[in-house]
């Protein structure tokens, strides 16, 4: 039978392998340089998504305080308002007013124990004491 296929030289063949090597070297490359672009990708992406989650608690904590402020704007806008601020705040009092203060007396004596002592005492005393 004949052969069909030439015989390359060494040196050829040597080029040849050669080319292969730094092909597959340029894929390798071109693998890894992907696969690290995808891995910045989603490290990137986990930051944004906490970056939002952390806008979004600070925009509630501002919608809470502009709730509160507008709350006490409007209690200000009127004059009943305004005076509670301001008796509030300074302890002022209209003419012929006069401030109250509520003392509590303790008590004289204190209380026997007439339940006799001990545990089956004290909870006899506490569930009949009329």
């Amino acid at each position: 039978m004949r052969e069909f296929k030439k015989r390359r030289s060494s040196r050829a063949g040597l080029t040849h392998f050669f080319l292969r090597l730094g092909g597959a070297l340029l894929l390798l490359c071109i693998t890894l340089g992907a696969v690290k672009a995808a891995w910045d990708m989603y490290g990137r992406l986990a930051m944004a998504a906490q970056g939002q989650q952390e806008a979004a608690a600070e925009l509630a904590d501002m919608e809470k305080e502009h709730a509160r402020v507008s709350t006490s704007v409007q209690e200000l806008s009127s004059s009943r308002g305004q005076e509670e601020l301001v008796r509030e705040r300074y302890g002022l009092v209209k003419p012929g007013e006069g401030v109250v203060q509520i003392v509590h007396n303790a008590p004289t004596s204190t209380p026997s124990n007439n339940g006799g002592g001990g545990f089956f005492g004290r909870l006899f005393h506490t569930l009949f004491s009329w």
